[in-house]
């Protein structure tokens, strides 16, 4: 599965690639600070134009910033890589949570001001004889509190998955929709100049993200569709092999991840996020590891030589490309060990000698995913393994229990490395919450600490 921290061209140099990481979060934060600049703006000047009152002036700020905030939260998970693959997956769903809860509370704020600054007080909600305007706005208000609901239930890995993303996507069109369809009904904000053109550009915002996202990405997977190659089960994993059919393959850093969809068409509704667990220097061949969690993986398990895939990405920024790192620390949990594999391949395929350790901590032996190529990156890094397990065999000379700070100290010789030492983390949320805490107490910076936690995206 995915980690949420997933044709010709180079993906960016080491600087480059370092430079756009940084660049982009301050474009990314600029955008919200319009989104919650200009509504203010906008409406102060009509306030100024057309006094209203406080109690109206606040709620066209409320509705009109929570508009904003909505279309931003919109934005951020459509797969727009100028995003996704600088900021990181985690950033982006964090930040999406964090937009849609402030339009939330603005929202409820918006109704509460309307019904303070109507005379008729609470009886401007009474449906029985409310204007289309109203229902329109009942029903938006309705839809958001349906995804806070989704949002609130949405704790953990579910076999649900596809029926909890479709009425997500569902309650966000009718959402937007029905807010939409309020604006213009109510034609107060419409028929001032400046409203009516930040409203405009948000409308086409909105436009442009939906047919980027479920037409303009499809129709591009269409003509750059993968083949499987090879599906090998294991008793950890399920490995799949795909390989690229009628192009060069699709470019990608050593650690991001991609949307799969498997069927005779890139258009179909479910599709899964797994991270790329082969050699970056090979895009022909994309190669995942693929745990048994759901019915889709199970889709995958089943999968036969020669079937059509389609691949959504890449995504993701965690990924050692455009670090300029003397050595390098990868802490996996389980399946987290995926991404760190690429890497991994990718520095051997490269020649790139920079000392490196390997800390895989997992259940039984089944989750000690990397040991396919154990032996071989030994021989062509200089590269240390350290296992942990909590269920060992008899035979076992690992280390046994959890990943501890002590395991962690002892493991991590490469940090007496001269030059810059990063830190790669990638697991369920609680280990890499645990393992990010034990690295800070061995004063590793935050800098030099780059998680990604295995969820569903």
């Amino acid at each position: 599965m995915a980690f949420t921290n997933r044709a010709g061209r180079r993906l960016g140099t080491w600087g480059g690639g370092a430079t756009r990481r940084r660049l982009a979060p301050i474009l990314w934060s600029a955008a919200v600070t319009a989104s919650l600049a200009v509504p203010w703006w906008v409406v102060l000047r009509l306030e100024l134009a057309h006094a209203q009152g406080s109690w109206r002036f606040l709620s066209l700020v409320a509705s009109t910033t929570a508009a904003s905030l909505l279309v931003a939260a919109v934005v951020l998970p459509s797969r727009l890589r100028a995003i996704t693959s600088h900021l990181g997956i985690e950033r982006v769903l964090r930040q999406h949570r964090l937009l849609a809860v402030v339009a939330a509370v603005l929202v409820a704020a918006h109704v509460a001001f309307v019904v303070l600054h109507d005379p008729e007080g609470l009886g401007v909600l009474d449906l029985r004889r409310a204007p289309p305007r109203v229902w329109a706005a009942t029903i938006a208000t309705l839809a958001l509190a349906g995804q806070v609901v989704l949002a609130v239930s949405r704790r953990s890995r579910s076999p649900h998955y596809e029926r909890w993303r479709l009425a997500h996507v569902v309650l966000a069109n009718v959402l937007m929709a029905t807010a939409a369809l309020h604006v213009l009904w109510l034609r107060d904000l419409t028929a001032y100049g400046p409203a009516r053109w930040w409203l405009g550009a948000l409308g086409a915002v909105m436009v442009a993200v939906t047919v980027y996202r479920w037409v303009w990405r499809p129709l591009r997977a269409q003509r750059r569709a993968y083949v499987v190659g090879e599906v090998r089960g294991g008793p950890g994993a399920t490995l799949v092999v795909l390989h690229a059919r009628g192009h060069a393959g699709i470019p990608f850093r050593p650690g991001q991840f991609a949307w799969l969809k498997v069927g005779t068409s890139p258009f179909v509704f479910e599709e899964h996020p797994f991270t790329i667990a082969s050699t970056a220097t090979e895009p022909w061949r994309k190669e995942f590891a693929v745990k048994p969690l759901g019915d889709f993986t199970r889709v995958l398990a089943r999968l036969s030589p020669g079937q059509r895939v389609y691949l959504d990405g890449p995504h993701g920024a965690f990924t050692l490309d455009g670090l300029r790192s003397s050595a390098f620390v990868f802490i996996a949990g389980g399946v987290g060990v995926t991404p760190m594999l690429s890497m991994l391949r990718t520095m051997a395929a490269r020649g790139d000698r920079r000392p490196a350790v390997l800390v895989v901590a997992g259940r039984t032996a089944d989750d000690l995913l990397h040991r396919a190529d154990h032996e071989h990156l030994d021989a062509r890094l200089d590269l240390r393994v350290v296992e942990v397990l909590e269920e060992p065999p008899e035979d076992w000379r690992g280390e046994v229990g959890w990943l501890t700070e002590a395991v962690l100290r002892g493991a991590l010789p490469v940090r007496r490395a001269t030059g810059r030492v990063d830190y790669f983390v990638c697991g369920p949320g609680a280990m890499v919450a645990a393992t990010v805490h034990m690295l800070q107490e061995l004063e590793v910076g935050p800098a030099r600490i780059h998680t990604e936690l295995f969820d569903v995206v």
